[in-house]
């Protein structure tokens, strides 16, 4: 069914949807969400944007998903429904084996803004190939890391960078199982605020059970890092039951100290004041908790992000280029894992 028929203003761009399932529009049916995490959802809080079409495999989860979202365009077939419709933007909400395929398709097409669910694909260097592909055919390609949109982790580094705490030294890193999957918004997060990977020593988390996505095993891992800055970052990617979730950050710096607790619930900031307890020495201390009261949504903000790509050619916060690095460290930990855990250098740069 096309609908290339339906009446929009100019100013409303049409959104394409391949892969009607958890991320493009149903896990904000769960109350418990402190964001927006369904692309639908993020989509319908922009009034210059518009779901027109969406494809899925599966017809019942097609007409499912196009019934709750009232979304005229239907398809079974992404080829038909990329040559049929007029998209502004492409959404790629299947399963990460699928992403490949689905992007390659994407960039073989009319469409000029891609928009891919993390990680772009299970394979580092045919990650490579498609980051290249659309540079090179001057198409946008976003990764997302919604993070990267999120004003609480931007407020975060801007104190880091102001100097307040001194030079980052150290950064600990919390988060759960599943490399790939849930672990891999933390090791962009790692990079972001951390800067470029010199080498990285790994371990994957052979004592507990890895996740299986899709019938792929998908482990946890240990690894320390070093960043080409010099700090050094200790990360623990792991859990006993999938169930257990944790997403904190621990920065130590040279006068004083960050800690983001429960994701971005909240952060504290301690510093180095007269010692309670040792006459002439320093010690660090709590100086406030900041809790997160803005009401701005990282999803939505990385919609409005490629707007301003679409309207102004303003280049977005957060690119593919930037996302194939966290990609990398998974490989690298993978790698090390292999070699006995001897550091492993990083060969992007080179390769792009």
């Amino acid at each position: 069914m096309s609908n290339n028929d339906i009446k929009l203003t100019k100013e409303i761009k049409r959104v394409a949807i391949v892969g009607c399932g958890n991320a493009a529009g149903y896990i904000d049916d769960d109350p418990k969400k402190r964001h927006i995490y369904s692309h639908a959802k993020a989509i319908s809080m922009i009034k210059a944007l518009k779901i027109t079409a969406c494809c899925d495999i599966n017809k019942t989860n097609l007409k499912a998903y196009a019934k709750k979202w009232k979304i005229p365009g239907q398809y079974l077939d992404l080829q038909k429904m990329l040559r049929e419709e007029k998209i502004d933007i492409f959404v790629i909400a299947t399963p990460t084996e699928l992403h490949y395929e689905n992007v390659l398709m994407a960039l073989s097409s009319g469409v000029e803004v891609i928009f891919c669910e993390k990680p772009l694909s299970f394979d580092f260097k045919s990650s490579i190939e498609l980051v290249k592909k659309a540079s090179e055919l001057n198409k946008l390609l976003i990764v997302n890391y919604m993070r990267r949109w999120d004003l609480f982790y931007t407020e975060c580094k801007n104190m880091l960078q102001s100097g307040e705490l001194g030079r980052i030294e150290t950064i600990v890193a919390y988060v759960d199982t599943a490399l790939f999957m849930n672990s891999s918004h933390m090791l962009d997060m790692i990079i972001y605020f951390g800067g470029d990977i010199h080498s990285a020593a790994g371990y994957l988390d052979r004592m507990n059970e890895p996740r299986i996505v899709h019938g792929r095993k998908d482990y946890g891992g240990m690894a320390t890092i070093k960043h080409k800055n010099g700090i050094i970052t200790f990360l623990k990617a792991t859990g006993e039951s999938q169930r257990n979730h944790f997403f904190e950050l621990d920065f130590q710096c040279t006068k004083g100290r960050l800690r983001i607790l429960d994701d971005d619930i909240r952060y504290e900031v301690y510093k180095f004041k007269d010692s309670l307890h040792n006459t002439g020495l320093e010690e660090l201390l709590l100086e406030y908790t900041k809790f997160n009261d803005n009401k701005s949504e990282r999803l939505v903000n990385a919609y409005n992000d490629i707007l301003s790509y679409i309207k102004y050619k303003k280049q977005p916060a957060f690119s593919a280029t930037e996302a194939l690095k966290s990609l990398e460290l998974i490989n690298l930990i993978y790698e090390s894992d292999t070699k006995n855990h001897i550091p492993v250098i990083p060969s992007l740069e080179r390769e792009l």
